[in-house]
Parts: C-alpha cells; structure tokens; sequence
C-alpha cells in the first residue's frame, strides 16, 4: 500500500518531467545551434543565405486555368506584383482579392485554377517559384438524409455535386485564401544540412487549410469566388515547426485515422491557426490541465474510499451523482453521434467509470434472476437519513421548472428542426437540455449544503483542482474544435464552483477538521463530535 502510495504522488513529476524533456528537444529542433568545429577540432564550413538582409525583391503572382501545373513565361504580366525588402522587423505583409471564374465545364474535366508566385531579384534575377490549385477536389463523402418529422418529407438536400467519373466521383471546392509564405533564414548550416549557399523557402501555404473554410459551388451554372492572396514573411522556427507538425499528422493519418478524420482536421486546425506564443501557452496548459485532472481524480477516489457510506450518504447528493451518470451517457452518446475526437469521448467514459464507482460505495450492486433474465438489484449500505429527503425535495423542485422546459423545446424541435430519425431527435434534444441546464444537476448538493449548514464532509481538495481545470477548460474552448452547447457547459461549471466557493465563506468552519480525506482517517466518535460542535456554532 505505502508501495502504491508512493508512486501515486511521483506521477505528477514524471508527467513534468517528460514533457520537460520533450520540449526541450523541440526548442533545440526550432532553434538549431550548430559548433564551429567538429569533434576532430577542425573547422566546420557553413552556408548561408544568399539574399541579404534589407535586399529589394519582388514577388510575382499570376493566375491561370489548367490541367496540371502550368510553366509561365519568364515575360508574362502578373496579376499581382508585391515590390518589398527581405527584413523581418521593417517587412509588411500584403494582400490583395482577386476574382476567380469557374464554370462546370471545367470542373467536370477535373481541371484547376493555379496560382503561381514568382520570386525575382531588383535586376530581375530569378530567385524561386512556388504553385498551388485554387480548387480543391476530394473524395465524396456519404452524408445522412435529414426529414421534416412531423410531415415526414426530406429536408432541402444539401449535398454537393459530384464531378470526375462515376467509380471515383469528386466534389469541387474554391479556396477562399492563398497564403504565400517566404522564409525569413539567417541560419548559417553546416553540412549536411546544406551543400551549398541557399535560397530561402518560397511556397504556397496549405497547412491551414480544412473542409470547413473551403467555398462550396452551386449545382450548375459558371461559379465565381473572391479568392484573397496574401504574401508574408514566416520566420525559420515557426516553419520548422509547422514542417514537424504536417509531418506528423501525415504519418498519424497514415497509420489510424485517414487524412480527413475529423482529430486531423482539429489538430491541423489547432497548430495553423493559433498564435505562436498563444499555441505555446496552450501546450504548456494542457500539461498543467493533465496534472490537476489527476490529482482531482486521485483525490476524489481517496475521498470516497476512506469515508464511510453513512457519512457519504448523509451528506453528499446521491441523485446528484445517478443524475450526472445519466448525463454523461446520453452526451457521449450524442457526442459520437457528432463525430467528436476520440480524445473527449474516451475521458468521458473513465469519468462515468469513476461515478459508478463511487454508487457502490454507499450502494449494493447485485445480479439477481428471475427465470431466464438476469438483472442489477440495488439495496442501501445504510438506512434512511433525512438528507435523504433534502435530495429528494431539491429534485422534486427542480421537476417543477425543468419538466415544462423540456417539454416545450421539444416540441419546438421536432416542428422546426430537421433530424435523420426519431432516434436522433431524441438524442439532441436530450443533449441540449443537458447542456443547458447540466448546472441542475448541481442543486440537490447545494440543498443539503444549505439544509445542513455545513460543507466540511465535501472533498475540497478534488472541487480545487476540478476548479483550476474548468478555468483552463474555458481557454480550450475557444481554441478546441467542438459542437457549440459543449463550449456553453464549460462556462456553466464555473457558475457552479463559485456557488460552492460562496457556501464554504458563509458556513462556519470547524478549526480542529482535518483537510478533505484526512478527516476520514479518524475515529468514528470523534467525527459525531464535531459534527455536533460545528451543530452548537
């Protein structure tokens, strides 16, 4: 046991320490430091870049329809033309909107709009070149029908057209933003880095790109979209990072999701389109948010393992914790439903794991039979108390508003939402109004608090560190991939926090109790005693 103890409170330093470890090989990845001199002491030969810092350049952007990658001629007119010095702190990023033609004609050769930027000195030296199609074409991808219940009629069909051939049919969709990216490098490589002086990286960037921001084109008819092109700077690190990143999603969705499984498409999303010093507080929060869900985790199942099921059921909602089983199995349920990442689903299910644990504590689980069919049993460790009855009138109350509430948006889905079953209906609607009024389940606890005039049986330690998380939970929210009413429930546990934290400052507060589990590790008299002191305050 002192075994097991002792290991327990290791994990949150080797959990430090192995990200420790892990980001510091990423820093010496995105800030290379090479030596002067080899582990023979001779002297390492270095490449630079060969365009100086401040030299004038001009960026070239031309457009054009093609089957494949066009060639442009070295004295074709641009479309665009962006005349600017190679300096990071003085440089300003430009961009410009441009109207790109489609007609379904071309898409149905699978034809594409290129864009090409060509990069040229102050003489008119040619420095690079970089290509990218305006108009992405994907996989068809099976979408589920959606009716009018009451009248049973199909919903306004949604799909897109189809293009290519029949065996391999395509949907066609515009990029609405082009981002030409130039690297800003004053590394100087030994090799083999670089067999030679260089030229930086001028490309066209994609990384940020998913199906959700991609313009979709109408059934027929010539197709016109304002395409925004913009040319920057990108500094030698974040490139370098952002090469790790595609690399690594690449291989992840070689190996287990698929390039479009919707954890790709949000970590793609994540690394693109997050500020740099915002992604970096972000990484270094999630650590911190994994270390506190497992010291919340730990504590709360000490807590319930050393107090004793008379004490638990008389001063802990019992409802409260079948309520938020319930709860989380239908948003699960819901939540795969919406093809959410498997990451939030697979922590949900340790969390109801953890919730059924908890009922046993203070309730007998059995298998009983009757003929053929097996069933669970439940039967009370202790008799009945009168917090009992406190659960029970908070939930009879909370009945009186909740009831007409979910009857009433009920009915206002099924008559002006679209569903693809009955099964579905049910599911949404039972998830929003868990969603929404998920705070409820909270109630039956509060009402014991305030009945009993006491929150010293509750496990303060866990609420702190469930706390420090749901704050962080709010960061993520806005930064995270996820349906709207989830992004809502997050907002709504601090609510419920700060009412906790509002009935510890109002109640009075027994000076001799030992903190949280502590407390349990005393004799059986000397907690009646202080339940009976902190009665006479």
């Amino acid at each position: 046991k002192g075994l097991l103890s002792g290991a327990a409170e290791l994990v949150p330093i080797l959990i430090l320490g192995y990200f420790g470890k892990a980001f510091w090989s990423w820093y010496g990845m995105l800030y290379p430091k090479f030596p002067d001199f080899d582990a023979n002491h001779r002297y390492l030969e270095k490449f630079q870049n060969r365009i100086e810092r401040g030299e004038a350049l001009t960026l070239d952007v031309f457009i054009k329809e093609s089957k494949s990658q066009p060639k442009i001629a070295r004295d074709a007119h641009p479309d665009w033309s962006v005349p600017f010095e190679y300096d990071e702190e003085d440089f300003v990023p430009s961009s410009k909107s441009l109207l790109v033609n489609v007609s379904s004609k071309m898409l149905n050769k699978t034809k594409n709009v290129w864009l090409t930027a060509r990069l040229k000195t102050e003489k008119g030296d040619f420095v690079a070149e970089a290509h990218a199609g305006m108009i992405k074409y994907d996989k068809m991808k099976a979408q589920a029908t959606k009716y009018w219940l009451m009248s049973g009629e199909v919903c306004e069909d949604n799909t897109e057209r189809t293009y290519g051939t029949k065996d391999k049919p395509l949907t066609a969709r515009g990029v609405p933003k082009m981002q030409v990216r130039l690297v800003y490098d004053r590394t100087h490589y030994p090799r083999p880095w670089k067999n030679s002086h260089y030229y930086p990286p001028l490309y066209v960037d994609e990384f940020w790109m998913t199906n959700d921001q991609l313009i979709k084109f109408p059934a027929s008819g010539y197709h016109s979209f304002d395409a925004e092109i913009h040319f920057g700077l990108m500094s030698a690190p974040r490139w370098r990072f952002q090469n790790m990143m595609d690399h690594s999603i690449k291989n992840m969705a070689t190996q287990f999701a698929g390039e479009d499984a919707e954890e790709i498409m949000q970590m793609r999303d994540l690394f693109a389109n997050t500020n740099s010093y915002l992604l970096v507080v972000t990484m270094v929060v999630s650590v911190l948010h994994m270390i506190f869900e497992y010291l919340a985790l730990k504590h709360d199942v000490l807590f319930w393992q050393k107090t004793d099921a008379e004490t638990l059921k008389r001063y802990v909602s019992l409802r409260a914790i079948f309520g938020e089983i319930f709860c989380n199995v239908v948003l699960w349920i819901y939540l795969y439903d919406q093809e959410t990442g498997w990451l939030v689903l697979i922590l949900m299910l340790g969390q109801i794991a953890v919730d059924c644990w908890k009922l046993t504590r203070v309730i007998e689980v059995r298998l009983e039979r009757s003929g053929a069919m097996v069933y669970p049993a439940f039967r009370s460790r202790v008799p009945h108390s009168s917090s009992d009855d406190y659960d029970k009138i908070a939930l009879q109350y909370l009945s009186y508003i909740l009831v007409p509430i979910i009857l009433v948006y009920s009915l206002y889905s099924l008559k002006f939402e679209c569903h693809k079953g009955i099964i579905a209906y049910l599911l949404h609607v039972s998830a929003s109004m868990v969603y929404a009024l998920g705070f409820a389940l909270m109630t039956p606890q509060l009402f014991i608090n305030y009945r009993m005039k006491s929150v010293a049986y509750l496990p303060w330690k866990r609420f702190i560190y469930r706390a420090i998380n749901t704050f962080i939970d709010d960061l993520f929210s806005f930064i995270i991939k996820m349906p709207t009413m989830h992004r809502m429930s997050c907002f709504r546990d601090d609510i419920v926090f700060l009412i906790y934290l509002y009935q510890r400052h109002i109640y009075p507060v027994d000076k001799e109790r030992m903190f949280d589990e502590d407390f349990t590790e005393t004799a059986d008299d000397k907690v009646e005693a202080t339940v009976e002191d902190k009665k006479d305050q």
